[in-house]
């Protein structure tokens, strides 16, 4: 996948490297979930540490940035010259990422579609189920101490 602006080509390599670079980065375990969890949240910090991972100079396969605060400027300068928002890149990258196979498993375009509009898909539920259960725990015990004071 390319991504253009007046002053600067990159291309995005997808790499199994790239991904648990990402997944440490992002300190999570499971890429797709980390990229669905940025995407729906608009995590910009996120965006901009994914595409300099995976980011290469399209004329010699060098890293396109320097750091990534550097992508913040070409961000904004995609934005501008391409008429796209934030959400555009996010679901242009998705769809590039599952068409290489770096997701779970290969989507169909209505899955993809479906996964990206679907904000609850992302949510981790034993880490729901295990939230809730701690502050149902919590609430008993509370009750038990005051009941026996």
């Amino acid at each position: 996948m390319e991504l253009k602006t007046s002053q600067k080509k990159i291309t995005l390599v997808f790499t199994t490297r790239k991904i648990v670079s990402i997944s440490n980065q992002l300190k999570g375990k499971n890429f797709e979930d980390l990229y669905f969890k940025a995407m729906n949240e608009n995590d910009l910090d996120a965006l901009s540490k994914i595409i300099y991972i995976f980011a290469e100079d399209a004329e010699n396969g060098a890293k396109s940035f320097g750091k990534s605060e550097e992508v913040y400027e070409f961000l904004d300068d995609y934005k501008k010259e391409n008429d796209k928002s934030y959400e555009d890149i996010f679901k242009e990258l998705a769809d590039a990422i599952n068409e290489e196979g770096f997701f779970n498993s290969k989507m169909t375009k209505k899955e993809l579609t479906d996964k990206i509009s679907n904000p609850l898909s992302t949510i981790n539920m034993n880490e729901l189920v295990k939230n809730s259960a701690e502050k149902a725990i919590e609430k008993v015990t509370e009750a038990q101490v005051l009941a026996q004071a």
